[in-house]
């Protein structure tokens, strides 16, 4: 074998490896594309998320703790709602990295239990969500199926 047969061999074996380089690259920008399109790829584990009362509707001002939803909780008394006068506050807010309590797979979840807990059977829940704050598809999912759920329990 001479030496012009080992350079054709090595000048084929590398266009080979180029193209499936470059199918493999196409291959994968598709599926980032689609991903962007489902909103799939930003689901970020940077993004935390903490439950604020209404004493700690301070702390909602603070630039890295943005509001995403703020439920309201009344108490029925004689057929009437003081609108004046909530039991509690409860503020959704998506914070930095590292100073959440939850992600967001847990938030549904712990937010629904959190209404429940401080909410008595005679409640009223109003709700307020902030969906041009949404990160992605799928805090903007959560929040409208928390909208959902209070929806049909507490309205």
């Amino acid at each position: 074998m001479g030496c012009d047969e080992m350079y054709s061999i090595l000048v084929i074996l590398l266009v080979l490896v180029l193209s499936v380089a470059g199918f493999l690259a196409y291959q994968n920008s598709k599926l980032v594309s689609n991903q962007k399109k489902l909103g799939t790829i930003t689901r970020n584990p940077a993004l935390m998320y903490s439950i604020f009362d209404q004493s700690c509707t301070a702390s909602v001002e603070d630039p890295d703790v943005i509001p995403l939803m703020q439920y309201t909780v009344f108490v029925e008394s004689g057929g009437q709602v003081d609108v004046n006068k909530p039991l509690a506050i409860i503020n959704l807010c998506r914070v930095s990295a590292g100073r959440g309590d939850l992600v967001l797979a847990d938030v549904e979840r712990v937010v629904l239990e959190h209404i429940k807990l401080i909410s008595p059977s005679d409640a009223f829940v109003e709700h307020k969500s902030y969906l041009h704050r949404a990160a992605n598809q799928a805090e903007k999912e959560m929040i409208l199926n928390l909208e959902d759920v209070v929806k049909l329990q507490y309205t």
